[in-house]
């Protein structure tokens, strides 16, 4: 365990109301069963416990060693998962049409059975249009393509 971390684990301690024990055995028992985690981990758990952030733990006792050998096994997840590498930020691929392309291609093909009445028609003509009952009822304007398609053809009854 190296300085910072020391220092962490001993002023979590002295936070806390002291009891009988023996303070160099506390700290070797730390020392020992601390091996392996990085002092990072071991620094983080202990601020933890001494601002009261760990769950269910006792606001007026030091925290048992089991107790803080698990949030510092806690801490060192993720600090390991931190420091996993990430996967990259999702790019855009053009393709051979853009995405209004794309939409204008789609409105076509669904229309592609109407009569079309008017081409490059903005909003503002086809109000007007309506309006002034130039467009038949049932007649559609397509905004992406400013086409105006009129009613679909009346179905023939041949029976």
């Amino acid at each position: 365990m190296d300085q910072k971390a020391y220092l962490a684990v001993v002023g979590m301690l002295n936070s806390f109301p002291q009891g009988t024990a023996n303070p160099d055995l506390t700290m070797g028992t730390y020392e020992q069963v601390l091996q392996g985690l990085s002092p990072q981990a071991v620094t983080e758990a202990a601020q933890r416990f001494t601002m009261g952030d760990v769950e269910g733990q006792s606001k007026t006792f030091a925290p048992s060693i089991a107790e803080f050998v698990t949030e510092a096994r806690s801490r060192q997840e993720y600090i390991d998962l931190k420091a996993k590498p990430r996967l990259p930020a999702p790019r855009y691929f053009p393709g051979p049409l853009a995405p209004f392309q794309v939409r204008q291609q789609k409105r076509l093909a669904e229309n592609a059975h109407l009569p079309v009445l008017f081409e490059n028609i903005s909003y503002d003509q086809w109000r007007k249009m309506s309006i002034a009952k130039e467009i038949p009822v049932g007649a559609k304007w397509i905004a992406s393509s400013g086409i105006v398609y009129g009613p679909p053809p009346a179905k023939s009854e041949a029976a």
